[in-house]
């Protein structure tokens, strides 16, 4: 899988990464946790993600911060 992120910074970077989580929301009301692992090229405003995204849980507004 390929996934390209607008991200904030100019610099330049190739790394390999094994311990990345994301929260994906689906439109529900829970939202999913992945896995990343792959490698990451940073570009300038830009990141590359080349790898694997594995589900590993989700997250229900009960388990969620809300932010107040």
């Amino acid at each position: 899988m390929i996934v390209v992120n607008v991200r904030q910074g100019i610099g330049l970077d190739i790394e390999y990464n094994d311990d990345i989580c994301h929260i994906v929301n689906d439109g529900g009301d829970t939202d999913k946790l992945y896995a990343y692992s792959g490698i990451l090229i940073k570009l300038p405003f830009i990141s590359i993600y080349i790898g694997e995204f594995d589900e590993i849980g989700s997250l229900t507004n009960s388990n969620k911060s809300t932010g107040e």
